[in-house]
């Protein structure tokens, strides 16, 4: 039906009726939705995907939902969400059917959930189990004539490790031991009870993976092995000749039009959803998504304000950052708070300054597998006095007051100054264990010993107080709706994000990303020195790690690592 056809037909119903019309006419007799997995950056756009398919459960013309798996959608929370929407079309009824090529350990434990898994013949299953390499730069620094001169206020407080050290502190090893026995718990649980198995069971396969398809199909992980061509003869067998394949995209376009005509006459009442994704920071990062403190102060200062909205949800995916921003939009939660219902939602990492954000929340819920915590404070500056002396860069201090060279990146902090340093980190990191005590209702006694830096996994989280719930972002919705007061009926969400990359600020960023590295070489040790720090932390932490060699006098509250899926 043309687009002319499609408003006449739209014009010669009733507005209740429009949402029905364009569902008959869009989707037609029994779809078998194909959905292509993949990497989704955007944290906005992740979560309405997600929410698309939890929809797709309520659709009577879906017929059955095929996905095929090429890569993690996100971290592991972002995976558990998907996870969580797979088991909800099946407990509608919806069959779910997934396709496999070469699946490492999250997509197997994703395609686990699903009625029926196929793999291609040749495919290869690396369920080897979860795992994280930590790289350490310090001794590289060192033969360059760089001396970082950190200090942290949290025992477990690891970000400046790689920098400094050739392995991991016992703090350091400890908590990264934890976090991962946790989630590979996580892994080995979800695939036991997924496939009817034990987790020993599980655990013996992992002993001998990699494993080819046909060993997989043996083991009972897969369920049958075939081409592409075969899997749709098979759906096709399945379902009958009254069913059809249909692209999710085109489904989702038709269903988000559905969605926008149903809120026709709704409630003017929202709940405000702002996603905050990135390092925290006082402006915009030069790179990649953040929350900027200038930015994300005026957008809760208008939820606030806006008598329209009766309660708002931080939906936060973050490493954390300057210490300075994150207290800064504290401030304005906490302003918040005082108004109207906040509930923060952590995705894949909410830690440090990504925690410190949501402390004044009224709830917090978590996924199973959310980075969460790190609460804990990191500074100093990389001392590049030897390297440049090497290559006969030389330096004269003229002083007007003893300290004015405190950041100087000509020398370490002398004793007095070292002494003054670590107090500023240990004022930080009171106020921020305060901060979050006072969130939680909690005596700072309870909540101290598992704050120090150390990182937990959501669930671990749970056990410890420092979350409410174990949730996705519709569930934090409608917790917030609750305590707001009003019933399913009474609100309509209102998604925001704090992130918008503009067409001057995408050029200047693409040049950049030309001219910089000419300019680092330019510099020659400073330069090798910078572009260390950022591949020592990969992605959101090397805007951190720059943001050290460029402000060394700002604190940090920062995760000291990052673990993706594999």
């Amino acid at each position: 039906m043309g687009v002319f056809r499609l408003a006449s037909a739209v014009a010669a119903v009733p507005a209740g009726g429009l949402a029905s019309l364009i569902h008959r006419l869009a989707t037609g007799p029994e779809a078998i939705l194909e959905i292509d997995v993949g990497l989704i950056a955007d944290l906005r756009g992740r979560q309405q995907w997600i929410h698309q398919i939890r929809r797709a459960a309520a659709d009577p013309l879906v017929a059955a939902v095929l996905f095929r798996f090429h890569a993690p959608i996100g971290g592991w929370a972002a995976c558990q969400d998907l996870r969580e929407a797979i088991l909800a079309l099946r407990r509608a009824g919806r069959p779910v059917y997934a396709v496999l090529e070469a699946p490492g350990n999250a997509l197997t434990w994703l395609a686990s959930a699903a009625d029926r898994v196929f793999m291609i013949p040749t495919g290869e299953l690396g369920l080897v189990g979860v795992g994280i390499e930590m790289t350490f730069f310090g001794e590289a620094l060192s033969r360059l004539g760089v001396r970082p001169d950190f200090e942290a206020a949290g025992a477990y407080k690891s970000f400046g490790e790689p920098f400094t050290r050739s392995f991991p502190s016992p703090e350091n090893h400890e908590a990264v031991r934890a976090l991962v026995d946790d989630l590979h718990e996580q892994l080995i649980e979800g695939i036991a009870e997924a496939r009817s198995q034990t987790p020993d069971a599980i655990r013996a396969l992992l002993e001998r993976a990699p494993l080819s398809a046909s060993e997989a199909l043996e083991a009972g992980l897969i369920d049958q092995l075939a081409y592409p061509d075969q899997i749709t003869d098979w759906i096709q067998e399945r379902h009958g000749s009254r069913s059809r394949r249909l692209a999710f995209r085109q489904w989702a376009l038709r269903d988000r039009i559905r969605e926008w005509i149903g809120r026709w006459g709704a409630p003017s009442t929202s709940v405000g959803v702002l996603h905050l994704q990135g390092p925290v920071v006082v402006e915009e990062a030069p790179r990649g998504p953040s929350i900027a403190a200038r930015k994300v102060g005026p957008i809760l200062r208008a939820l606030r304000e806006d008598d329209d909205v009766g309660a708002v949800v931080l939906h936060i995916n973050s490493p954390g950052g300057s210490a300075l921003a994150s207290d800064l939009i504290w401030r304005e939660v906490d302003e918040l708070s005082k108004i109207k219902p906040v509930v923060a939602s952590f995705e894949d990492t909410a830690a440090s300054g990504g925690y410190y954000i949501a402390a004044p929340a009224a709830e917090i819920l978590v996924r199973p597998g959310t980075l969460t915590g790190s609460i804990g404070v990191f500074g100093g500056k990389l001392v590049l006095a030897e390297g440049l002396r090497r290559v006969g860069v030389h330096s004269r201090e003229v002083l007007g007051a003893p300290n004015a060279n405190l950041f100087s990146a000509a020398h370490h902090f002398s004793e007095p100054q070292r002494v003054r340093f670590r107090r500023s980190l240990q004022r930080f990191y009171d106020g921020f264990v305060q901060r979050v005590a006072d969130g939680r209702g909690k005596e700072e006694a309870i909540i101290e010993p598992h704050c120090r830096g150390r990182v937990w996994t959501g669930r671990a989280a749970l056990q410890r107080e420092l979350a409410d719930r174990s949730g996705a972002l519709d569930d934090a919705v409608d917790r917030a709706r609750s305590l707001a007061g009003l019933s399913e009926g009474q609100f309509v969400r209102k998604d925001l994000s704090a992130y918008q990359v503009p067409l001057a600020a995408r050029l200047t960023q693409a040049m950049m990303r030309r001219h910089a590295p000419a300019a680092l070489a330019d510099l020659g040790l400073l330069g090798s020195a910078l572009r260390l720090a950022q591949r020592a932390l990969p992605g959101a932490s090397g805007v951190l790690a720059e943001l050290i060699l460029t402000h060394p006098e700002q604190p940090l509250a920062v995760l000291p690592f990052e673990l993706e899926p594999r």
